[in-house]
């Protein structure tokens, strides 16, 4: 088994993500949580916080080894 961690993307009170978002790294799963959250074109550009009612976040998750992984 492995740890990795989840992306949960929530809009507007509603779960809009899968269980297949799955990150290696809790760093890199929070980089994008972050861009969602946040609404950046691009990982340079500077927050613009114009997202309303929008929530992502990374859970760690306990999953098998052969699991497609994001990296």
């Amino acid at each position: 088994m492995l740890m990795v961690f989840l992306l949960v993307v929530v809009v507007d009170g509603e779960v809009v993500s899968d269980n297949e978002m799955l990150f290696r790294d809790v760093y890199r799963c929070n980089v994008f949580a972050s861009a969602i959250e946040q609404g950046k074109w691009s990982p340079n550009d500077r927050p613009y916080y114009r997202q309303k009612n929008v929530t992502a976040y990374c859970v760690p998750k306990r999953v098998s080894k052969n699991q497609p992984l994001y990296e």
